[in-house]
């Protein structure tokens, strides 16, 4: 059950009991032991199909990412981790995703009230959503997360060569949707497909025939 905040009128005991909780719920973790990550749900929304790669060496299916430089934004970083490990340049799909970012504001904006907590009807170029989980491959401690953006490219594009790092063994591949849930490895990886393919829909998007 989501906390609820005071109401108004509360007085000082509920106030802090309720910042009590809160702070039982926070926690702080330095940038060293964080690990950002960001990659694309790329779709080919004519033939409704999905891009992902063949990972050589964990010998596993799993979409485009990667970790994100200093100083990038996270869909630049999206975009870029795309490039270098599929040769394919795709294109950030704006749509109407349901986010707990601010509204823009206009000269209309009623600012005489907190914004609400989740916002629809704006499209943009949000993450779809994001998965979290303890590197296994860092060797310090550390939590990572990974933000995945909506993109689009033709299926049948010719990839360029020699866009990964040297170390990378990785295979681009694109499977139809309906394959999407037996061909990747993670669970959390096939959500975000899912959720991406939902966002499209809504938005408008119509995959496949």
């Amino acid at each position: 059950m989501a906390r609820q905040e005071p109401r108004p009128g509360s007085d000082e005991s509920e106030l802090r009991l309720w910042l009590d909780e809160v702070d039982k719920s926070m926690g702080f973790r330095p940038a060293r032991a964080l690990g950002m990550s960001c990659g694309t749900v790329t779709i080919d929304p004519r033939l409704a199909m999905v891009l992902v790669i063949w990972n050589n060496r964990l010998k596993l299916y799993q979409l485009p990412k990667g970790r994100r430089n200093l100083d990038e934004s996270m869909l630049a970083a999206a975009l870029r981790e795309t490039y270098e490990e599929t040769g394919l340049h795709v294109t950030p799909i704006q749509l109407d995703v349901a986010t707990r970012a601010t509204p823009p504001k206009t000269e209309l904006s009623d600012t005489s009230t907190k914004p609400p907590n989740i916002t629809e009807g704006h499209p943009s170029n949000e993450f779809v959503g994001a998965c979290f989980y303890p590197d296994p491959q860092s060797e310090t401690e550390a939590l990572k997360s990974v933000y995945f953006f909506a993109a689009s490219a033709e299926c049948t594009a010719t990839p360029d060569s020699g866009t990964q790092e040297e170390w990378e063994k990785l295979d681009a591949k694109w499977i139809p949707l309906a394959e999407v849930s037996s061909t990747l490895r993670f669970e959390a990886e096939i959500q975000a497909v899912m959720q991406t393919v939902e966002d499209m829909k809504k938005s408008g998007y119509t995959i496949g025939a």
